[in-house]
């Protein structure tokens, strides 16, 4: 990117807050983790730069920082806006000789300069690409990837190779092999010791991202300080009623998420949704629930609904409500 190409992606950032403002939103996030464009300059792994927006992590955070005061500056303080960064980037976790990226260390400098530039809360995850052997933590399906990573074969650098080694025994079973070693024993709350570096050091709320699906190991995270909050997203895939059930008295769902990564595998080019059948009573009976995400349930009848010229009703999502401290995720 050019100098006038940042400028005019900054501008891009203000206006789309300013446009998410005026259709009604209470806030909006910058998601400056996992690889995507915010990581490439603030990543030490990735930015190659040697001009203000390279070297230095000041320089490396300018972007990020440019994009923040300029939001505020065009919505004001009582809109909210939060950032998502990697804890820590791992940027070599599949390739060794690549540079590591961010420390921890280094991300809580870039928290502390967010909140000063005004961010009301910050979203911690980790991993410097997504998918990342720590994010999402779990497995990698490759069996399911040999099928439809194809859709993406011809749009990146490696995307090609990669679906390649996915069609190709042994190199398949090596890749997945050596992708599970660099994911670690920790799935569930794999973030928290990163966020609990973060939120001593800042005194905006923060959150955190991991496979969080267990009620106890929730509530021990945010009495212990290590988080205000915590992310769910394949969870709630895997069990969308999955606060209801936390609301009930369960800790965890009676067929909770495997961590199996299929959904995620899958969703390059089918719905979204739960593909471990042993979840399920049958294929048929996780066949029906994914498609049911085409005919979701109603809301309630509202005053005008039955009139010829009301509009028809609106559906409701999965999750209709949500319990403290628990947040839907990418």
């Amino acid at each position: 990117m050019t100098i006038q190409d940042i400028a005019d992606t900054v501008e891009a950032f203000e206006q789309g807050a300013r446009r998410a403002r005026s259709a009604g939103l209470d806030g909006v996030e910058l998601h400056a983790a996992n690889g995507y464009l915010f990581t490439q300059f603030l990543s030490s792994g990735i930015n190659d730069r040697h001009d203000a927006y390279g070297g230095a992590l000041e320089n490396r955070a300018r972007f990020l920082l440019d994009v923040v005061r300029a939001i505020r500056a065009e919505v004001g303080r009582e809109f909210h806006l939060q950032v998502k960064i990697n804890g820590t980037d791992y940027n070599n976790a599949m390739l060794p000789w690549e540079g590591r990226g961010n420390t921890i260390d280094e991300t809580v400098q870039i928290a502390r300069w967010l909140e000063q530039a005004g961010v009301d809360a910050i979203h911690v995850s980790t991993g410097s690409s997504f998918p990342h052997p720590r994010n999402p933590a779990g497995d990698l399906p490759v069996k399911v990837l040999a099928r439809t990573y194809e859709v993406v074969s011809s749009s990146g650098m490696h995307t090609l190779r990669n679906y390649l080694i996915f069609k190709t025994w042994p190199f398949s079973a090596l890749f997945e092999w050596w992708w599970e070693h660099n994911r670690g024993p920790i799935i569930e709350g794999v973030n928290l010791p990163d966020a609990r570096q973060i939120k001593r050091a800042v005194s905006v709320p923060v959150i955190c991202t991991g496979g969080f699906q267990t009620a106890s190991l929730i509530r021990a995270a945010i009495e212990r300080g290590d988080c205000d909050a915590v992310s769910i997203a394949r969870p709630l895939v895997a069990n969308n009623d999955l606060p209801h059930l936390f609301q009930q008295g369960f800790d965890r769902a009676p067929r909770p998420c495997t961590y199996c990564n299929k959904c995620l595998a899958n969703v390059l080019e089918n719905p979204l949704g739960c593909y471990e059948e042993s979840r399920f009573d049958s294929r048929k009976q996780m066949l029906d629930e994914i498609m049911s995400v085409f005919e979701p349930h109603a809301f309630p009848p509202q005053a005008g609904a039955d009139t010829p010229n009301s509009r028809p009703e609106p559906v409701a999502p999965l999750v209709e409500t949500q319990p403290a401290h628990v947040l839907v995720s990418e």
